[in-house]
């Protein structure tokens, strides 16, 4: 079976070791629940695809502190990835 998930959006590697999330504006209103509890310090679960991976069908899962949000751009801090797609974003908590 052939399963094709679409990402949400992206992370990029930024200057200082921070990354930036970006949620596609489509997707907004998908994790919009969430995203209004994400608030500065909160540890966040992001699960993306390594766009390096050798097999294209595994998933990372990674924990982040959240360092800043403005709209559908969030600031973390503590991912080892660039230009990875974002799966998913939780709380951790939520685990």
């Amino acid at each position: 079976m052939d399963l094709k998930i679409k990402p949400i959006g992206v992370i990029k590697k930024s200057n200082s070791g921070l990354s930036d999330v970006i949620i596609y504006s489509d997707f907004e209103r998908v994790i919009g629940s969430i995203m209004q509890k994400f608030e500065e310090g909160i540890n966040l679960l992001i699960v993306h695809k390594n766009h390096n991976s050798i097999d294209e069908h595994q998933v990372k899962i990674s924990i982040a502190e959240l360092i800043n949000r403005k709209g559908n751009l969030l600031t973390v801090k503590g991912i080892e990835a660039d230009d990875d797609s974002v799966i998913d974003i939780r709380l951790s908590s939520e685990i």
